[in-house]
């Protein structure tokens, strides 16, 4: 069997565009753990790496994390992405049917709970959603309930508080069956659920939520071992209740925490650690220090992209968006591709990612990607050129200082900017800054769908209520009215024509600008076997160690 291990890879995608996927391997000497049948052996983890989560595990709260990383060992989706085919299949679900792409029914398996063996019931779904989506919970992943009916009542667009305690669009059938009534017909619900926000919470969380996050219980092939040290890693033991899809082949998990690429690529080569992702110049020798022990993936992404401050008046008027159109032109993706990324990367020509199903190369606009700097030069000279100094902010735990230098002088020889690299010392510190508006130029992101549909990343990245909800200050009612024209398509094919209709509207408008999709390989040690990448869903409990 192969294993999947981009959904690791694409939790923390947001951290680095060459994510970690590799934790040493350590303090696991004389412990033991019991396999599902019942027999004692040695504890020897399979050991990943992550980033500390920097707060509680709810599901609703995990985001664009380290966190994440940790949620998928503790928990099971209704649906997950077949790693053969990349099309979302039954998990937890029995089924999901919808005869309108509005209301739909979904029934759970039969006979599966959570870890402390409580039953996983239809409530548990029901309550879960409902307390992710009210306002005073200040869940950071709740955004993707929104297309639920009722979610304005419990989550007021204006920060005032919840008007009801339910959630209007969850109705209970019976204990494996419910109900959900989206706020408009959705396409792309089913493809939804395999985001964090909709897994279930046992009882123990709602008779003592402080409890429960000292100890969380989910309904996964794993269970902590004890409590997660922020400054060192996580611990898993196998879940012996478990009776889902992910049967581990292992005794366990344990996730350790890295701030840097070059670190975990360091200790895999020492055989210190199991898997990783290399990243920054890492990515020049990874074929020559694993050889047979590299995996080529096989789906690009994250999508890497230079995103302006358009809450800036400046961004946000035409002469911004001259600017923003000549530096896209003077950029040679080609030649950072094959010089910093030693070829294990795409130069993008969309905002989503290649390989997905209706992804187009030729899309209206999609010209403004191409390498053309004599263009560039006109276009800045139009606004007016940029006399002022142009930081690109980047995380610098995140093995980007490489790129971002190569872009920087690029634009340099190509316009005459002055561009200052400007790293952050921690992503944490980072998205702070980008939270407090503290950037004044742009600043390096990186996306990847969270699901096969074209449009996950547009919604996820692109779609807002309005600019305030934005985390770059950019809104548009005719990009929201093309998600939705798809959304309402029952045939894929005609769904995914409307959202690179969506896609034109980012091409002119420029919020941010794409670069590349990362094709990040991975590597591993000789103390670990059948690793195998895929594009999407999480099998990690299929490695097995020697």
């Amino acid at each position: 069997m192969s294993l999947n291990i981009s959904r690791i890879r694409r939790i923390i995608a947001t951290i680095s565009a060459a994510t970690l996927l590799a934790g040493a391997l350590a303090g696991c000497g004389s412990a033991t753990a019991q396999t599902t049948a019942g027999t004692e052996i040695a504890y020897d983890p399979v050991s990943i790496s992550g980033t500390a989560p920097g707060g509680d595990l709810i599901p609703t709260n995990a985001g664009a994390s380290g966190r994440k990383t940790l949620v998928w060992l503790l928990f099971d989706t209704l649906v997950d992405v077949d790693p053969e085919t990349n099309q979302v299949v039954n998990e937890v679900a029995d089924s999901i049917e919808s005869d309108d792409q509005r209301t739909w029914t979904i029934t759970i398996k039969d006979g599966l709970t959570f870890s402390d063996g409580s039953p996983l019931k239809a409530d548990n779904f029901i309550k879960a959603w409902t307390w992710g989506a009210d306002i005073a919970n200040a869940q950071v992943s709740s955004g993707d309930l929104a297309v639920i009916k009722g979610y304005d009542k419990l989550h007021p667009a204006d920060g005032s508080k919840a008007t009801t305690n339910e959630f209007e669009g969850l109705k209970k059938v019976d204990d494996l069956t419910f109900t959900v009534e989206l706020a408009s017909a959705y396409s792309g619900f089913r493809n939804l659920l395999t985001s964090t926000a909709f897994l279930p919470l046992p009882d123990a969380f709602f008779k003592d939520p402080d409890a429960w996050r000292k100890n969380p219980i989910g309904n996964g092939p794993y269970k902590l071992r004890k409590p997660v040290d922020e400054a060192t890693g996580a611990y898993f033991d196998l879940n012996k209740r478990y009776k889902g899809n992910r049967t581990p082949h292992n005794t366990g998990v344990y996730v350790k925490f890295y701030t840097d690429t070059s670190s975990a690529y360091q200790d895999v080569l020492a055989d210190n650690l199991d898997i990783t992702s290399p990243g920054g110049a890492d990515l020049l020798t990874a074929k020559d220090d694993f050889g047979d022990r590299l995996v080529e993936p096989t789906l690009t992404g994250p999508n890497t992209t230079l995103t302006f401050p358009l809450w800036d008046s400046y961004w946000n008027s035409e002469q911004g968006l001259k600017v923003r159109q000549a530096i896209s032109l003077a950029i040679d993706r080609e030649e950072i591709v094959n010089k910093v990324f030693n070829g294990y990367a795409v130069a993008a020509r969309d905002f989503t990612v290649k390989g997905l199903n209706g992804w187009n190369d030729s899309i209206p606009g999609s010209d403004i990607l191409d390498y053309n700097p004599t263009k560039a030069k006109q276009l800045l000279e139009e606004a007016g050129g940029y006399d002022k100094e142009l930081p690109i902010y980047y995380n610098s735990d995140g093995g980007h200082k490489q790129w971002v230098e190569a872009v920087a002088n690029q634009l340099k020889k190509n316009l005459g900017l002055n561009v200052v690299p400007s790293p952050t010392t921690t992503f944490a510190d980072f998205l702070q800054k980008r939270a407090d508006h503290k950037f004044t130029g742009p600043w390096r992101a990186a996306e990847i769908p969270f699901n096969p549909g074209l449009d996950d990343m547009l919604r996820n990245v692109y779609s807002t209520a309005d600019a305030s909800e934005s985390s770059f200050g950019w809104h548009s009612d005719a990009f929201e009215s093309k998600l939705k024209e798809g959304w309402a398509q029952k045939d894929t094919d005609e769904a995914n024509k409307k959202f690179n209709e969506a896609q034109e509207i980012l091409f002119k408008e420029l919020p941010a600008i794409p670069l590349w999709y990362a094709a990040t390989p991975t590597v591993y040690s000789t103390k670990v076997s059948n690793v195998v990448d895929a594009s999407f869903g999480s099998a990690v409990y299929l490695v097995e160690k020697k």
